[in-house]
């Protein structure tokens, strides 16, 4: 199971890069005098949206980890 959420964070990671580099590739508003300032500004916000990204899906495995305790908690009771 460790290896399937390990394996799914790097394929999530891989393709948010690709869908990054793709972005920043494919704009027209880009300054051809300043290309770099422009990609770096581009790679920032989809490091941005990575790092949301995997604090969703944190708090979502926090809850359900929490849900899946009180569960257990509420069987042993009874």
């Amino acid at each position: 199971m460790k290896i399937l959420l390990i394996m799914l964070a790097l394929l999530s990671s891989l393709l948010t890069s690709a869908c990054a580099e793709l972005a920043c590739s494919a704009r027209t508003d880009v300054d051809p005098y300043e290309p770099m300032r422009d990609k770096q500004r581009c790679v920032a916000e989809a490091d941005k949206n990575l790092d949301e990204y995997q604090k969703e899906k944190a708090a979502e495995e926090k809850q359900r980890l929490k849900t899946a305790i009180e569960q257990a908690t509420q069987k042993s009771l009874i």
